[in-house]
Formats: structure tokens, C-alpha cells, sequence
């Protein structure tokens, strides 16, 4: 028999593979109690070998890797294919097959999606026997109503496959809220309890888990205010009985629960607060107090706070007891005219503010706060006083830098002004005092702090032809007077004004008159009540129009008998030379001496702080020495020079020839032919250095 014409069809190859199965599945191994077996590999397309054709022989046949993923689905609770979502939850399912149809075990399947949380932490399931991969799909939040989609991608060895998209929408859930209590219904104010209730999803009648509760109350605040639920739709916070602003609460009150999608499914319950109990009392006004007389001119009043506190929280609406335990006795507190003890009530932050309402007279003030529910316990305010009052007429002094500046460069001086009550206090701080000046430049006005404060005086056009500056200084104050009923208070036709003074003029010619031109500043009209008294002589240092009529004015400037004034300080301020002006010069036995001014009129020294030094040569052949000093006069010109020199009756200048500029040289042991020489040197800005020969 020729082999080749034995036909080779399917059956006899089925068979004789039978056959070789049949063998095989009779060869036990061990005892011979078992049966071996191979499953079969899933038909991924790849030809087994032996089962291959074509003229390569077995397992040369064409090898293409195929994976496949079937569409997704998403099933409800029964089954049932759907494309909405809700709280419920929903099962994904995905199937994976080989190139035959046959599901693959073990292949990794992840899901993705959008708006969802998957069963797994990343999504991803293996399949099981049948090639099935399924999770579970929840939303995110209860609130999402948005539409999305679905996909899952399957792996297996080297090979993926991806599904098409899913699309599906989110479903709001509709929540109940039940089962809303407190831990306590009866609490102290301040105290706090526990919050409790459930989430129930109303279409499945089951908790529902992951809710967003909000709390309210009428009064009161949460920890925290927004709760989200878990393990079978528990919810907790906890209520304690002090709003938002840190108030206390009392009496009934009512907690509110919703949910945050749903403002109608909403719980309330009530608690009862008991009534806010005040444990402490504080005086709260953390730095001193201190008042402006009545007529000071400063604010006519002040206020200080106490801070009632129950178990350390601020307490309002309770009543405190205020008593003034110390004060002057013009001095009144809660309202203007009392001085008895009154209760107030404490505001909604716990503060009793209590107003202050100073008189004339200085002193410390004392006020005691006390609780009524308990008047054991109170709170004294002690750093209380009142201390100052308006500038007084004594009590204006200026200070200067130095008051010759030089008169061919721009020279400056700081101008100070210090100012006092009647008590010697420093007077309010923001009390404004004027300046102006008859050349040069200054600033027009400064406020104090501390009782004064500093201008700045410039030396520039226009520029006296004497040198000499009039600058005056001026704050509405007190006139002096002696307080004859000891009340310290200025009472008309009883106390006494001590140096009476009204309108004041600049008086730039020092010659304590008013000439027209010359800077006048006029107060107005009389008080009310007030009437006509005699003026003080007027002086330089305080200029005063004693019942003179002034252009334009139908009725003569006078002084009255009230106390209030225009208070005014002038002094002279002067420009001198960097070229000294020599005069008078003598040859005295053993000393020359001579007059040094800054000016050829002779009314201004050298600018402050003009030095002088002196150099000698010895010509001549004796036993001695030419050893020349200045034994007296300044060697350096004085920061201050006494300009304020006139007699008050005529214009005549009566600097010429004062302390300031006379100097003595002692010429011991200096003889005829030495040489005796003189170096002035001004300051900055000039610094300019003359030399003359005295000797």
C-alpha cells in the first residue's frame, strides 16, 4: 500500500488525536488515585503546534495576538442596564474574550470615569473565569447632576484593548435628615453638648452616607458647622452655647439641621440655656487716662470701659454698680452734672463704657465698678486724672538755637515753644501755636506733643536794614490771675487778673508802640458777659494794644475782664555780617580794648558762634615776653546774644556798647614794634576767617 494514496481528512486526524488523548489520560502517575490534566490555554489566536498547515509543517503557521474587551455596562441594583446614577450606587461590567470568544481569566481590567468613586482604590479588578470584570460606581457627591461617561481598559500579557465611552448622568439623591438630638437639653450658658441625627436616602429607605449636613442656630455656633455623614449615615457635632461674636447665650434656642443640596429637608430641635450668670468684673481701659480741664480746650470729656465676664466668656445685659470714689469736686462721671453712684448694663460684648466729664481743678479720680448679682466681686479704676489745662499766660516759653544767624548766606535756627497750664502741666497735645516774623522766613505754625513743640527761623530776603528780626509767637490760653476763693476757677469781679492783656501788634521798631505797618492781630468782639477792663503796659516780649483805635475801626481795641486770650511771646531774632565791624577802639595802659558788631549800624554782635583768637610776634629785644589774651569779652560768640535791649520811649538802639561786643586785650609784655593780631572765624555757613592787627 502506497501511503500517498491514503486520503488525510479531518476525521481520521480527530481520531487518532482522540486516540493519543485516551492513552495519555490511562498513564497515571503516583498510586495511580488521580488523573493528571492540562486546562487548555485560552485561544488568543496563536496556532498551538502540531496544529498548524501549509507546507512549513507544525506551528508554522501565521501568529496574530488578539485581545478583546466587550462594550461596558452599568447595571442598577436589579440588573437592569441604566444610564443614571444616584447615591444608591451602580455595578460596572466589562467582559474580556480571545480571538474565539472565550472569556480570559485573570486579564486586568481598570476603569475609568468621572464624577464617580469605583470600588477599588485605583479602579482596576482582575476577571474571573468567565473573562467578567465588575465594581461598584458611586457618585461623588450627593449634589452632582452633571452627565459623564464610563470606559475600561482591559490588559492581558502584552496586550490591551479599550471599550468606547459610556455616557450616564449623575442622579441627586433626596435625604431625610432623622433622629436630630442634643446630648442635654438644659445647659449652662457657655456650656456646649453633642449634635446628633442620620441621612436617609427617602427612594431606597436606606442610611445613606456621605451627606453634607449644615447646623444653625438662633444662638449659639457649631464644631464644626458642617458635618459630612458616614458608617450608616451618622452625623456629629458639637453646640456651644456662644454665637459667632463670642457672645454668650441664654433662655430657649433653636438648633437647625439641612442638608447642603436641599434646604427643605431640614430637623430642628430646641435646648434651653439657663440665664447668663456674671462670675468677674475687669477694668479693661488698658492705658492712663488723662483729661483736659473743662475749659482747656482740649476734649471736654472722656470714658473709660469695664468688661463683665461669666466663666471667662463676655456677659451682656448684666448690671453694674459704678460709685466715683475719688475726684475733684467739679469732677462728674456717667452723665455731665452727677456725681452719684448709678447702675449701667453691660452691651453685647460685655462692656459697661462709662463717660468722664472733668472740671477745672486737678486731681486724681478713683471709680469703682461692682456686679449687682454679686457685690462681692467689683473693679476699680484708678489710672485716672485730671492734669491739664490751656496754655496760661506765665507759661509760654521759647527756646532757641542761637539768635544771630548770618546775613549773607541762608542760616537756619530751630524755634522751640514750650507751653503749661496754670498747674505747671504740659497743656493737650495737639495745641496749635502760630508764628510770624517781621523778615526771613518761619514756619507758620506747629502743634505740641508733650507740652511743645519746634518751628524752623531762616535767614533770607527780606532782610531789616538794622539787622534786626521781630518774631512773634501766639496760642489761644488763659490770662494770669489769682484765684481769691481758691476754687481754681476764674470767677469775674471776685478773682484778679494778674497782667491784663487784649489785641497784640508785632513790634518791629522795638520801640513798644504801634506804628502803622507793623503786624497787628486782632481777637474780635468782647466776650459775651465779658466787659472792659484796663490793658497792661505793653512790653517787648509781650506787645499790647492798650485802647488804641486802629484803622478802619469805629470803636477803640480794649481789653476785657474775661480769661480766655491770644497769648504772645516776641523776640528778636538778628543777621549779622561775616565781616566784622570794629569801633571804638583804645590803647589802655597794658591792654587795648574795642567793640565787635556784626553790622556797620551797630545793632547786632557777629553771628553765634563767631570764635576769636589771638597771634603775637615779638619784635623787639627785652626781657619779656609779648604774651597777649583776651581777658574779657567772648571768645566765642554766645548761641544766645541779649538783643532785647530798648527803653521803651524812643527808637534809640541800645545794643551799641553792650557786654556782647565789648572786649579787652591784655598787651603784658608787649612792647612798641611787637605785633599783636586778631582772627575772627564765623561759623557755617560762611566760615570766613579776618585777620586784623590790634596791636
Amino acid at each position: 500500500m502506497s501511503y500517498s494514496s491514503l486520503p488525510f481528512t479531518s476525521k481520521l486526524f480527530q481520531l487518532t488525536a482522540l486516540s493519543i488523548s485516551l492513552t495519555l489520560a490511562g498513564c497515571g502517575g503516583g498510586d495511580g488515585d488521580t488523573v493528571d490534566s492540562v486546562a487548555p490555554a485560552p485561544d488568543l489566536g496563536v496556532e498551538q503546534p502540531g496544529t498548524g498547515t501549509g507546507d512549513g509543517g507544525i506551528g508554522n503557521g501565521d501568529i496574530g495576538n488578539v485581545l478583546k474587551i466587550s462594550p461596558m455596562s452599568l447595571l442598577d441594583a436589579n440588573g437592569n442596564l441604566t444610564r443614571t446614577l444616584s447615591m444608591s450606587g451602580a455595578t460596572a461590567k466589562a467582559t474580556v474574550t480571545d480571538a474565539q470568544g472565550n472569556g480570559v481569566s485573570g486579564a486586568l481590567v481598570t476603569f475609568n470615569g468621572e464624577g464617580v468613586k469605583f470600588g477599588t482604590t485605583n479602579g482596576a479588578v482582575l476577571t474571573n473565569a468567565e473573562g467578567v470584570a465588575t465594581t461598584s460606581v458611586v457618585p461623588l457627591s450627593p449634589n452632582d447632576t452633571g452627565s459623564y461617561s464610563l470606559s475600561a481598559t482591559a490588559k492581558y500579557e502584552d496586550m490591551t484593548d479599550t471599550t468606547a465611552e459610556y455616557n450616564y448622568s449623575l442622579q441627586a439623591v433626596d435625604i431625610s435628615l432623622i433622629n436630630l438630638k442634643t446630648g442635654e437639653t438644659v445647659l449652662e450658658s457657655g456650656a456646649s453638648t453633642v449634635v446628633t441625627l442620620q441621612t436617609k436616602d427617602i427612594s431606597t429607605g436606606k442610611f445613606q452616607n456621605d451627606v453634607t449636613v449644615n447646623f444653625s442656630a438662633t444662638c449659639g455656633s457649631f464644631d464644626p458647622a458642617s458635618v459630612v455623614s458616614s458608617n450608616q449615615g451618622n452625623v456629629t457635632a458639637t453646640y456651644k452655647a456662644i454665637d459667632s461674636n463670642g457672645n454668650l447665650c441664654e433662655d430657649k434656642q433653636t438648633i437647625t439641621a439641612v442638608t447642603a443640596n436641599n434646604t427643605s429637608s431640614s430637623q430642628s430641635v430646641e435646648v434651653n440655656i439657663k440665664a447668663i450668670k456674671a462670675s468677674n468684673i475687669i477694668y479693661t481701659t488698658s492705658e492712663s487716662v488723662v483729661l483736659g480741664a473743662k475749659d482747656s480746650g482740649s476734649s471736654s470729656s472722656g470714658q473709660i470701659e469695664f468688661t463683665v465676664y461669666s466663666n471667662g466668656v463676655p456677659a451682656a445685659n448684666q448690671e453694674v454698680i459704678l460709685d466715683l470714689i475719688k475726684s475733684p469736686v467739679d469732677f462728674n462721671f456717667i452723665s455731665l452734672g452727677n456725681r452719684d453712684s448709678d447702675t449701667l448694663y453691660s452691651d453685647s460684648s460685655g462692656k459697661v463704657t462709662v463717660n468722664l466729664y472733668p472740671g477745672n481743678i486737678p486731681g486724681p479720680v478713683e471709680i469703682q465698678a461692682t456686679l449687682k448679682a454679686d457685690e462681692t466681686i467689683s473693679a476699680s479704676a484708678k489710672n485716672i486724672a485730671v492734669a491739664t489745662g490751656r496754655p496760661t499766660q506765665k507759661g509760654i516759653t521759647l527756646a532757641l538755637e542761637k539768635n544771630v544767624l548770618a546775613d549773607n548766606a541762608i542760616d537756619t535756627s530751630g524755634v522751640s515753644v514750650y507751653l503749661t497750664d496754670r498747674q505747671g502741666n504740659f497743656v493737650p497735645d495737639g495745641t496749635v501755636v502760630s508764628f510770624v516774623a517781621e523778615g526771613g522766613t518761619i514756619t507758620p505754625n506747629c502743634a505740641t506733643v508733650g507740652g511743645n513743640c519746634s518751628v524752623t527761623f531762616t535767614s533770607q530776603n527780606p532782610r531789616p536794614a538794622n539787622g534786626r528780626v521781630s518774631v512773634i509767637a501766639y496760642v489761644e490760653g488763659d490770662k494770669a490771675y489769682s484765684d481769691l476763693n481758691g476754687d481754681n476757677v476764674y470767677t469775674a469781679g471776685i478773682d484778679s487778673l494778674l497782667d491784663n492783656i487784649g489785641n497784640f501788634f508785632r513790634d518791629d521798631n522795638e520801640d513798644l508802640k504801634y506804628n502803622p505797618g507793623e503786624f497787628v492781630y486782632k481777637r474780635g468782639a468782647l466776650p459775651q458777659d465779658a466787659k472792659q477792663a484796663s490793658c497792661a503796659a505793653s512790653t517787648l516780649s509781650q506787645p499790647n494794644l492798650p485802647n488804641f483805635v486802629l484803622e478802619n475801626m469805629s470803636t477803640p481795641t480794649v481789653c476785657d475782664n474775661a480769661l480766655a486770650t491770644v497769648l504772645r511771646k516776641q523776640i528778636i531774632m538778628g543777621f549779622a555780617n561775616d565781616t566784622p565791624t570794629f569801633y571804638n577802639y583804645k590803647i589802655i595802659p597794658g591792654a587795648v580794648s574795642f567793640e565787635m558788631y556784626g553790622n556797620n549800624v551797630r545793632t547786632v554782635s557777629m553771628p553765634s558762634g563767631t570764635a576769636l583768637s589771638l597771634t603775637a610776634k615779638d619784635n623787639t629785644e627785652n626781657d619779656v615776653s609779648c604774651e597777649p589774651e583776651i581777658s574779657s569779652g567772648n571768645i566765642t560768640v554766645p548761641k544766645l546774644v541779649n538783643l532785647n535791649r530798648v527803653d521803651g520811649t524812643t527808637n534809640q538802639n541800645f545794643f551799641e556798647g553792650s557786654n556782647d561786643i565789648l572786649y579787652t586785650v591784655s598787651t603784658s609784655g608787649c612792647a612798641s614794634g611787637d605785633s599783636i593780631k586778631l582772627s575772627v572765624t564765623t561759623p557755617a555757613p560762611t566760615s570766613k576767617t579776618t585777620t586784623v592787627q590790634i596791636f
